[in-house]
């Protein structure tokens, strides 16, 4: 049922948006009595939690290391994991791109919800995400990916090429960022 209640909020927030989504109106095209979703999802960040965290899930359940990756080109490919796994929601991701931010209401759950996925990725690939540096480390790469699934949801080329650029780019970034830290931290 879960399930079941979880793709009626999707497809409202799809053809709806974000600012216009309700349970109530997730309940109508769906049949699923009220009471269901509140048991779920107590906030509609709840539904957006949940797709974040199915999306975890199965890039952790997929992800199989490739042998000898530098940290950076071990990233590049989980995120890029990550974004295929996304693929299927892009289209309610782009309604709720855009809207998002316009709700402050939504925004720290949803912000947690985003510093929690970039530290299991940190933790898939075997970068330490714990103490300050690590704090660092987290908090750049979740900068870095909500930039790139900006630049993903507009990337129509159908091999991605623009956001695995942007990726790119942006990782090598964060590296230099990361050896300037590493030397001039005690």
């Amino acid at each position: 049922m879960k399930e079941k209640a979880f793709k009626a909020c999707l497809m409202v927030i799809e053809k709806e948006g974000w600012k216009a989504f309700t349970f109530a109106k997730a309940a109508e095209v769906s049949g699923i009595p009220l009471s269901v979703f509140n048991k779920y999802f107590p906030t509609p960040s709840d539904v957006m939690i949940h797709l974040f965290q199915k999306i975890d899930k199965s890039v952790l359940e997929h992800h199989v290391p490739s042998e000898g990756l530098s940290p950076k080109d071990a990233l590049f490919e989980i995120l890029m994991e990550r974004l295929d796994e996304a693929m299927p929601y892009k289209p309610v991701l782009k309604r709720f791109w855009h809207e998002w931010v316009l709700s402050p209401d939504d925004f720290p759950s949803l912000a947690c919800q985003g510093y929690t996925s970039m530290t299991w990725m940190l933790e898939a690939v075997g970068l330490n995400h714990r103490g300050i540096l690590g704090f660092l480390r987290v908090q750049g790469l979740t900068a870095l990916y909500l930039l790139t699934l900006r630049t993903w949801l507009e990337d129509e080329t159908p091999d991605l090429g623009k956001t695995m650029a942007f990726l790119d780019k942006g990782l090598s970034t964060l590296e230099q960022m990361a050896s300037w830290v590493n030397d001039n931290l005690p």
